[in-house]
């Protein structure tokens, strides 16, 4: 593991200066791997901002990417949809914060439950991308083929 955080915040202020992130359009898989960083951030430091910053950006990520079920794979126009290993890293990501604020682990639990019977064909396996609203599969993608074992 990296313990250099001045390393790690030199880092996030030029992702910051760049404009590549947190700020931006939203984006799933990125967001998941922030809330990630942000706890990893607190853990190392003690830092209550950390965990703020991981309260926020889960609060922005479901105002701006959340469905009725389920999270939209991006902001933009072209990450439409639900990918199932998307949602498997958020859940993840979830779960870390859920380490240090239990509500966290349940939104997930209860997030992983909603969008799971759309995703799996019992026996066969799970599609890799979905209907924004879970309805069918996206058109043109079947069975994922990292997706089950990525859930």
């Amino acid at each position: 593991m990296l313990h250099d955080v001045d390393y790690v915040l030199r880092k996030l202020d030029w992702l910051r200066a760049e404009g590549i992130w947190p700020n931006g359009l939203r984006y799933l898989w990125t967001d998941a791997f922030g809330v990630v960083l942000y706890v990893s951030l607190y853990t190392e430091t003690g830092e209550e901002r950390w965990l703020g910053a991981a309260d926020r950006l889960v609060a922005d990520v479901e105002h701006v990417l959340g469905r009725r079920r389920g999270l939209r794979i991006g902001e933009a126009a072209d990450r439409d949809g639900q990918y199932f290993h998307y949602l498997a890293m958020w859940l993840f990501a979830l779960a870390r914060l859920g380490d240090l604020k239990p509500e966290y682990r349940k939104r997930g639990i209860a997030l992983a439950r909603d969008i799971h019977p759309a995703f799996v064909i019992p026996g066969r396996g799970v599609i890799w991308k979905m209907q924004e609203d879970l309805s069918s599969p996206y058109p043109g993608y079947g069975l994922g083929s990292m997706d089950a074992y990525d859930g």
